[in-house]
């Protein structure tokens, strides 16, 4: 993982210097005259692929397995429960909210009534176990309705350039006005483009993120949760 964020790093800084090396206002220059002649649909893919980095941005930040079950806090809220200080270890994981900490301070408040057999408290445990992994799996959703959307908006914008290629072909004034004709196919071809481009990248977040969900997060976490059971239900006693 470290060494491939090292070389997206030094792609970033490699294309960053051959941008800057090359004429950057010319660049930046034909990108505006190709995003002009794309037509309408193209600001509708522009706020697509602002809303598909930001999510990929944070989904980044937000997905790392440390993050959502950190191995530290799971440690420090087995020893508090191992010594039986189980007032300690809810004050403790209210104090860092995190998926895991939700599930344990569930456990924990159900622990505070004698009457509650183990089994349920560890049948209601997997279940909120379960519930945080769906929560988190639908903050990853967005990236596979923008990745379905833009194909399609590039679709209809290829349709509209069609149609007024035709157009052009079917008036007396597009007549020998190969330009005029030009306009309507490169339209097409440059609203597809855009739509592929966008989407490409956010279905590739969004089968990366969800492998790492049902792969080292899910892991990590029914690890945890069943490790945090154990030192509880060893606390309680045989109930």
């Amino acid at each position: 993982m470290r060494y491939g964020v090292r070389a997206a790093a030094l792609c970033a800084v490699l294309l960053a210097a051959g941008i800057c090396g090359c004429s950057h206002h010319r660049w930046v220059s034909l990108r505006y005259e190709e995003f002009q002649r794309g037509g309408v649909l193209m600001w509708p893919l522009l706020a697509c692929s602002i809303l598909a980095l930001g999510f990929a941005v944070e989904r980044f930040i937000m997905m790392r397995p440390e993050r959502v079950v950190p191995l530290w806090f799971v440690k420090r809220v087995r020893a508090l429960v191992a010594a039986g200080d189980f007032g300690g270890a809810m004050d403790y994981c209210r104090a860092h909210p995190n998926p895991a900490a939700a599930v344990f301070t569930v456990a924990l408040t159900l622990n505070e009534r004698p009457a509650i057999p183990n089994e349920v408290i560890r049948s209601t445990v997997e279940d909120l176990g379960a519930r945080e992994m769906d929560d988190i799996a639908l903050r990853i959703k967005p990236l596979l309705v923008i990745s379905n959307i833009s194909p399609l908006l590039g679709l209809l914008g290829t349709i509209f350039g069609i149609i007024k290629a035709f157009n052009v072909v079917a008036s007396e004034a597009g007549l020998g006005r190969a330009d005029l004709l030009a306009a309507g196919i490169s339209e097409a071809l440059i609203t597809t483009a855009a739509g592929l481009l966008i989407a490409i990248p956010s279905l590739a977040c969004y089968h990366y993120f969800r492998g790492l969900l049902e792969g080292r997060i899910s892991e990590r976490m029914e690890i945890s949760l069943r490790m945090f059971l154990e030192d509880l239900f060893e606390g309680r006693g045989g109930r």
